[in-house]
């Protein structure tokens, strides 16, 4: 009867420990959830939709970026590097935001013109490069011909 007895309070024991250890886990579980929840709550800071002023600043940026970002050694390389001496280059004017140059040069005749064109076009760092318009100035000597070019660079 006693190992009845001594049984009967190790289980009553027994079972107030585990009670204890169950609600421990339940304390332990909800602070697990409460840090959880600042932690999601301090990663997922809703924005404030930006002003005005914050987005033209933005748009500026972006355009400065453009600017800075222009491969111009490789464009002047290409454009000055021609191997025949006939075009001469007379302006380079730019638009970062569609990644395009225009470029006015002045040729020997049609024929140096189209070779010239051809070989902006053959090009590996512009695409696109087509013939805005040409004029043959009749009134110099030897009727060269200014044209002008537009391309679009290829971005790396």
């Amino acid at each position: 009867m006693i190992l009845l007895a001594v049984a009967a309070v190790l289980l009553i024991a027994c079972g107030a420990r585990l009670w204890h250890a169950y609600a421990e886990n339940d304390r332990a579980q909800a602070a697990v959830e409460a840090v959880r929840h600042r932690t999601f709550a301090q990663r997922h800071v809703a924005k404030p939709p930006p002003t005005p002023a914050a987005k033209l600043a933005e748009k500026q940026g972006q355009a400065i970026l453009r600017e800075l970002t222009v491969p111009w050694q490789d464009l002047f390389s290409i454009v000055e590097d021609y191997p025949d001496h006939d075009v001469a280059l007379i302006g380079i004017d730019q638009n970062p935001a569609q990644s395009q140059i225009r470029i006015t040069a002045e040729a020997k005749n049609l024929d140096a013109m189209v070779v010239y064109l051809k070989y902006l076009q053959a090009s590996v760092l512009l695409r696109e490069a087509v013939l805005n318009g040409h004029v043959i100035e009749d009134n110099v000597p030897g009727k060269p011909v200014r044209f002008q070019v537009t391309a679009v660079w290829r971005k790396s």
